[in-house]
């Protein structure tokens, strides 16, 4: 899920949001969040739909099947 990380924190970045933002949002840890975007572990399906509506992009976006 290499491109998934990277997107996310693209989005991020484009958004001027940080990831701690993000993390507040999902009401996750920081470092937990970290693990997902750098690749170490994967977020359940739900987090990554609610991911997706908090940058207001597609799941297939976050997954790199569109631009």
């Amino acid at each position: 899920m290499k491109i998934f990380g990277i997107r996310v924190k693209e989005e991020l970045k484009s958004q001027g949001k940080k990831q701690i933002d993000l993390a507040r949002a999902l009401n996750v840890k920081e470092s937990t969040l970290s693990e997902w975007l750098n690749d170490h572990n994967e977020p359940p399906m739900e987090t990554i739909r609610n991911i997706a509506d908090y940058l207001g992009v597609s799941l297939d976006y976050l997954f790199g099947k569109e631009d």
